[in-house]
């Protein structure tokens, strides 16, 4: 009698051998897709693009074998032990009669017949007449007799005759009608035996198939992306509420809760200390100096038509003394946001009233690039004077009349005096560390 539960490593092995299989199909795919022609993108983009998506889809296809597997694993190995009970506790009908003599028959054999969405698993009784005589009967375990149904002629629905040859690559039946003759042909290609050689298995299981450190690491990343997708959802229905509470509101409302950021001074706001309306939430310090006309509503919206005493910073790497300097010799124009007709809120220089000036923020865009550290490879953003000369990419700006280019020479002097700095700091940490477990040991 077959014996269908194996042993777990089989379940192992098997497994492995079907995500190894889609894994290549999909790879397969890959080579296959022809890359769509578009006159704005390029070739190479579009290369791009395919590669990154079909990286993506083999990711998600390995990560999500990794997390079924233990599952599917234990499903089949359940349902062989059912099978196996299955078959060796079905009983077979009684009183079957031999259609021949009409004598008692007796179970010959038995086998399980594999269910499908109609049919659970069964197990199939042949019987066999004392007297040899033919044919022979089947029966399920539930009664159904099984019976061969004759092959017909596909053009005049008569019996056919059939041969069989096999080259044990691929089976080919041959039927012939028994009136007409027509002739027709049905092929089975045997599928690869499970010893055969595949010599890139190995090779392919390592790559495919997820160790438990990597399917974590996939696991974390899609429960961050599930989460990324939730919020995104919530945000989406926020803003749908936003968007209809503003029509009915179409002046602004102070929104509830706290910890909103302004669009214009950036400070987080209290509870009611608010005003939201279509052009962002703003605290109610800088809605009051739109209202005044102090500054434009547009701002909050805009934020790539004025720059922030942070900006100057970032960008020029003008310090707040420097920049009030500026402001006194008027230099720079700024507007400033009074807190309530008292002192100075904040301040922001709008490139239209520093025109010849100020920059559009356009030309001062950062940008990724790869270094290499220690022998690995990193992706770092550098300031927009890294990719030219400040002079030439200002041209016409008067900003670069008040500003000094450091050489390369003085800025490596700097890089390395900071490293030097870095390193004392780090060596008097670890002396006084040192100092201390000396002391926690005299005690």
């Amino acid at each position: 009698m077959i014996v269908h539960l194996k042993s777990k490593q089989y379940y192992i092995d098997l497994y492995d051998k079907h995500t190894v299989e889609r894994c290549r199909r999909l790879e397969k795919s890959q080579s296959e897709t022809e890359i769509p022609k578009d006159k704005k993108v390029t070739k190479k983009e579009a290369e791009a693009v395919k590669n990154y998506v079909h990286e993506l889809m083999l990711t998600f296809e390995k990560g999500e074998r990794y997390l079924n597997k233990e599952k599917t694993i234990n499903e089949w190995m359940e349902r062989d032990r059912q099978r196996d009970e299955l078959l060796e506790q079905a009983q077979p009908p009684e009183d079957i009669r031999c259609l021949t003599c009409r004598n008692r028959i007796a179970v010959l054999d038995k086998q399980l017949w594999h269910g499908d969405e109609d049919k659970s698993d069964r197990v199939l009784f042949m019987f066999e007449c004392p007297n040899k005589c033919l044919p022979r009967r089947a029966f399920f375990n539930d009664g159904e007799e099984w019976r061969s149904k004759p092959h017909l002629c596909a053009k005049c629905a008569n019996p056919t005759k059939h041969v069989v040859s096999d080259d044990k690559e691929k089976m080919i039946t041959t039927y012939t009608c028994t009136k007409c003759k027509h002739v027709e042909t049905d092929e089975y290609v045997w599928s690869k035996t499970e010893d055969e050689y595949d010599e890139h298995f190995a090779e392919d299981r390592d790559r495919f198939c997820l160790t438990e450190e990597k399917g974590r690491e996939f696991q974390d990343m899609k429960w961050n992306m599930e989460r990324a997708g939730k919020f995104m959802e919530e945000w989406d229905e926020k803003q749908k509420a936003l968007a209809k509470r503003l029509e009915e509101n179409p002046q602004g409302f102070h929104r509830e809760g706290v910890g909103y950021r302004c669009a214009i001074c950036g400070d987080s706001t209290p509870e009611g200390d608010n005003w939201y309306d279509k052009y962002g939430i703003k605290c109610l310090v800088c809605q009051k100096a739109i209202d005044k006309k102090e500054i434009p509503a547009s701002l909050a919206k805009n934020k790539d038509s004025w720059y922030t005493k942070h900006d100057f910073d970032h960008y020029f790497n003008v310090k707040g003394q420097t920049l009030q300097k500026w402001i006194r010799e008027s230099i720079v124009k700024p507007r400033t946001v009074s807190h309530y007709g008292e002192g100075v809120h904040t301040q922001l220089f709008l490139i239209k009233d520093n025109k010849d000036f100020l920059p559009p923020k356009k030309l001062l865009e950062s940008h990724m690039v790869k270094e290499i550290k220690d022998g690995k490879e990193w992706n770092q953003m550098h300031p927009w004077y890294h990719f030219g000369d400040p002079h030439v990419i200002l041209k016409g700006y008067k900003i670069m009349d008040h500003l000094r280019v450091v050489p390369p020479e003085e800025m490596k002097q700097r890089e390395e005096e900071r490293k030097a700095k870095d390193e004392a700091r780090r060596l008097h940490r670890e002396k006084v560390k040192s100092a201390r477990k000396v002391r926690k040991k005299r005690k």
